[in-house]
């Protein structure tokens, strides 16, 4: 899959480890050698700018996340560098590809690329670098700079069947990963997505823009919203799009939806708790019916 909804911030520098440390939610500096992370970028008040995957590359670090928050994280992450030894970019030289399936480790390996075994582990070889990506079939991520693709992706394609960028998007949804786009940004704290059930929190680091918020919850309180697994007939809605109760009230957004084959759509969303056993519908008129997801929703 031409995974084109996805763009790379590199940051580099003498201290890009410790500036990314203190800006994400997720343990930067524990990071294992040849492994990646999930972690959350949130504003003073615990909201989600991002939910970047990063990994190092040599002395250089990437996050991945959707392009059409790119340019915002970027400048936002730029105003707090001040005087740390810190440049941060996009990577517009840099094609991304998604392979998934049964047979996908087998595939990469026959195309002559290194398999990472271990779920979140990253294998580089020269210009490629191949993620492990959580769900089940086995998937994986595969970044490539722009002149090696088009042979990449033939070689590839000797031993997979080409599909659009929505199959990832689809895979991440029944994986149970949210992604932060342009319509949610700032809309939810990680509880809301599950993020410390999806390991992209660390409560044993220290401070980032709004870790107390976070903690809070962590500690003294128990989610008043949470993401769910939905299924509905029609079209996907766009991420944002409100979820109703029996009563006409807004109880909640759509994180990512997507089709799914000739059974209508499949969706993430984050509903009040209290709702959530209720009869749901999108602000559009369809109904949802609940779905399972792959981890327990208390931690």
């Amino acid at each position: 899959m031409p995974l084109t909804h996805l763009a790379v911030i590199c940051v580099t520098g003498a201290d890009a480890m410790a500036f990314l440390h203190g800006q994400l939610s997720n343990d930067v500096q524990g990071l294992a050698p040849g492994a990646s992370l999930l972690a959350g970028y949130c504003n003073a008040k615990g909201r989600l700018y991002a939910l970047p995957r990063l990994w190092r590359a040599g002395e250089d670090w990437q996050l991945c996340l959707p392009a059409d928050t790119a340019e915002t994280v970027l400048k936002r992450l730029r105003m707090f560098v001040l005087r740390s030894r810190v440049t941060l970019a996009l990577r517009a030289d840099l094609t991304l590809l998604g392979v998934a399936g049964e047979g996908a480790a087998a595939c990469l390996a026959q195309a002559g690329l290194a398999v990472p075994g271990a779920l979140n582990a990253v294998a580089q070889q020269q210009t490629v670098t191949v993620l492990r990506w959580p769900g089940s079939p086995e998937q994986f991520l595969v970044c490539v700079g722009d002149e090696a693709a088009p042979a990449l992706w033939a070689a590839l394609s000797a031993g997979a069947r080409p599909a659009p960028a929505p199959v990832w998007r689809l895979l991440d949804i029944d994986a149970g990963l949210p992604s932060i786009y342009a319509p949610t940004l700032e809309a939810f704290v990680p509880q809301m997505v599950n993020l410390e059930l999806v390991d992209g929190v660390s409560f044993r680091k220290g401070c980032y823009p709004g870790q107390e918020i976070v903690a809070r919850m962590h500690y003294l309180g128990k989610a008043s919203r949470r993401m769910y697994r939905l299924g509905a007939a029609g079209s996907p809605p766009a991420p944002g799009t409100p979820l109703l109760d029996a009563a006409g009230r807004e109880v909640g957004n759509v994180v990512d939806a997507q089709a799914a084959d000739n059974s209508g759509c499949r969706l993430l969303a984050v509903v009040q708790v209290t709702a959530a056993d209720g009869a749901l519908r999108l602000a559009t008129g369809e109904a949802l019916h609940r779905l399972t997801l792959p981890y327990a929703l208390e931690p």
